[in-house]
């Protein structure tokens, strides 16, 4: 598969004031099995003295590829004359990914019918991402974070439901609509009932955000 660049080679005599691009662009894997063209890098040149830092989230000006932001820049090599060569790296939103685990819970009892358990249930996590702009709690390019499933006693007392509580005087999770969600993820290999923790927000590369969303099965 060909790759675009463009290579700059000045003449004697002529220095790199402007930064020039001296390499292919380089795919890298984003992910364990994925192979998907969403990471890039690309070997840049310029006269140390004249160097300056690249905004991050900078956009790619090679043609088309102008949808990909500077994520990374890589340590520096000396080449002499006063150059020096660097990596940008470059990405773009990957796709949603889901994985499959195991985990073990303590699962409510019902009253009356039995105790809570523990137990180890086939585990969902899916991962979700988003180039964050603004860092403002709340803004638009800041993602909401879930709780974990929870069970609503009364108004001011909630706990969460891989906790091995009983589902007695629950507000929101019956006996018989908790057996229905055990029957669901008994019946289908996709679904999963349970959120088993909260959310959580860690960062990929660059401005790129990874949400992680771990579902259970009802047991």
């Amino acid at each position: 598969m060909s790759v675009t660049s463009v290579t700059f080679y000045p003449g004697a005599g002529v220095a790199f004031t402007a930064v020039a691009t001296v390499g292919p662009m380089e795919w890298q894997a984003p992910f364990p099995g994925v192979t998907d063209k969403v990471l890039f890098r690309q070997t840049f040149q310029q006269n140390i003295s004249s160097w300056s830092p690249l905004a991050m989230s900078s956009t790619y000006t090679g043609a088309g590829y102008t949808n990909f932001v500077l994520v990374r820049e890589s340590d520096f090599r000396p080449i002499g004359g006063g150059q020096h060569q660097w990596s940008r790296y470059y990405a773009i939103t990957p796709a949603d990914r889901v994985e499959y685990t195991t985990m073990a819970a303590q699962f409510p009892g019902y009253q009356n019918i039995r105790d809570p358990i523990n137990a180890s249930s086939m585990a969902k996590i899916t991962l979700d991402y988003f180039l964050v702009t603004d860092f403002t709690i709340g803004g638009p390019n800041v993602p909401d974070l879930a709780d974990a499933t929870v069970v609503t006693f009364s108004s001011d007392n909630t706990a969460p439901l891989l906790s091995g509580v009983e589902l007695t005087t629950s507000t929101n999770f019956t006996i018989s609509t908790y057996i229905s969600k055990v029957s669901a993820d008994r019946a289908s290999k996709s679904s999963f009932s349970i959120t088993a923790e909260a959310q959580t927000l860690n960062r990929w590369e660059g401005n790129f955000y990874e949400r992680r969303t771990v579902q259970v099965k009802a047991k």
